[in-house]
């Protein structure tokens, strides 16, 4: 017993020597019981200490769902999870910018460094192929078939989110892009119909001219230079018709000897005067702002500036203004993309980030987001009721019944993510500077240095 008396003091004052020389812990462990074993020859020093806390469950998340609308729809997201799972902490890292563009290059700076959050917000088409080649995201497979999400969901959807067969995402919403809003009130006033072809969308213009010359007729916010391609797309789709908007995209179109292509570039060229002059340096939720302002009588957008109007500008859809899919001939298509989430590779949370995805695959989830963001629901089991207005309503139901009629868009992207920049460069310079004849050599070169024909064969429609 003197043998194990010393030993005990040795290593209780060995203790005390290590405590005095390190700094304290910000949560001391507590020793709760010391049991002394002997057996012959030894003598063993057993220290039993409380069970580690569990580590706090947390959710990284890259977005940038910023603008009026936008953050309330996050906001909704982020509140239909902690309904579910209260015990998650959404850590956020927000990254100003329509469509993505500024959150790209951050995010992408993340996952070069080894460092991906656990979830981030991403577009179905080449976008997600994009992520998906480089390794940055896992294959859903497993829950997609837990959540039976294929049957709930309209085909093109599910095709715009799955890469070789594997779904990588789960989306949110579906966005459709080419929405004509107008100044409903304006209209009315000057006894003006919704436009639904190019022709209408000119004479409108020139009737608003004579009546309001300081009124600009469509409003335009170039900064990200997507928004161009929006104008310039609706045109291309009416002069072309929907296999030919997707033969174009995918490659297998000769821009350079391509009649179709050169005549909506004339056409685009018309349309300039009636935009506004301060297009370069505006985004996309300023040119809403330009009609909810009155200072525009129209803007091309997607629905995602339903929200914009109601949050940004305290106008009420049905009431200060009107909307109409553009263009409707030969046929009405809805170009469209959907936000969605997937799980990075080596995301630092993964099991909150497959309940995350739970909670996006959900009706709690979507109504609140969709409804105050202003996309459409990805969940075709959803009542079409469920949206206050009659414009989401009314393409809700058009979805629901018409899936085919869904086509990928310049945000969803069926052009390979390289050469995305490059075509919205080309239209931008096009705006600012009209050359049809350089327009058409540039994006024809374009096909070819980004090798489109190959890099978006894995798109098929219908």
């Amino acid at each position: 017993m003197k043998k194990l008396s010393i030993l005990m003091l040795v290593v209780m004052l060995a203790g005390a020597v290590l405590t005095a020389c390190q700094p304290a812990p910000a949560t001391p462990e507590k020793i709760i019981e010391t049991v002394i074993v002997e057996k012959p020859g030894e003598t063993i020093v057993q220290v039993v200490t409380p069970t580690p806390a569990p580590k706090p469950k947390k959710l990284e998340i890259f977005h940038w769902w910023t603008a009026p609308g936008e953050r309330e729809a996050a906001d909704a997201m982020f509140a239909a999870l902690k309904a579910k799972h209260p015990d998650i902490e959404v850590v956020e890292n927000p990254v100003p910018g329509g469509g993505g563009v500024s959150h790209r290059v951050v995010l992408q700076s993340r996952i070069i460094a080894g460092i991906p959050p656990d979830t981030f917000q991403t577009l179905g088409g080449a976008e997600l192929k994009n992520y998906v080649d480089s390794g940055a995201l896992q294959p859903l497979d497993d829950l997609w078939k837990e959540l039976d999400y294929a049957n709930v969901i309209p085909g093109p959807l599910a095709k715009a989110v799955t890469v070789d067969g594997h779904p990588y995402v789960v989306p949110l919403n579906m966005h459709i892009q080419n929405i004509l809003y107008y100044n409903l009130k304006l209209f009315e006033e000057l006894g003006l119909s919704a436009p639904t072809k190019f022709d209408e969308l000119l004479a409108a213009c020139e009737a608003i001219k004579a009546a309001k010359p300081d009124m600009v007729c469509l409003g335009l916010g170039s900064k990200e230079k997507w928004g161009d391609a929006f104008v310039f797309d609706s045109i291309l789709l009416e002069e072309g018709g929907p296999e030919y908007y997707v033969k174009l995209f995918k490659g297998e179109i000769d821009v350079a000897n391509d009649p179709v292509f050169r005549a909506s570039l004339e056409k685009f060229q018309k349309l300039i005067p009636y935009i506004n002059s301060d297009h370069a340096g505006l985004t996309w939720d300023q040119s809403v702002a330009l009609v909810g302002s009155e200072k525009a009588a129209m803007v091309i957008m997607g629905t995602w500036a339903i929200g914009a109007f109601v949050k940004g500008s305290n106008w009420q859809p049905g009431v200060d203004f009107g909307a109409v899919t553009f263009p409707q001939v030969p046929e009405r298509i809805l170009l469209f993309h959907p936000d969605c989430y997937g799980l990075a590779t080596n995301a630092p949370n993964p099991e909150e980030t497959l309940n995350w995805l739970r909670v996006v695959a959900s009706p709690e989830l979507q109504i609140p987001t969709d409804v105050t963001q202003g996309g459409l629901f990805a969940r075709t089991d959803i009542a079409p009721t469920e949206f206050p207005d009659p414009i989401r309503q009314e393409l809700q139901t058009y979805v629901s019944q018409n899936p085919g009629k869904l086509i990928l868009d310049q945000h969803g992207s069926i052009l390979p993510a390289t050469a995305q920049p490059i075509y919205w460069d080309i239209i931008s310079a096009f705006l600012a500077q009209p050359d049809v004849e350089k327009a058409i050599t540039e994006t024809a070169n374009m096909m070819v240095t980004y090798g489109v024909k190959e890099a978006s064969a894995w798109y098929q429609w219908p």
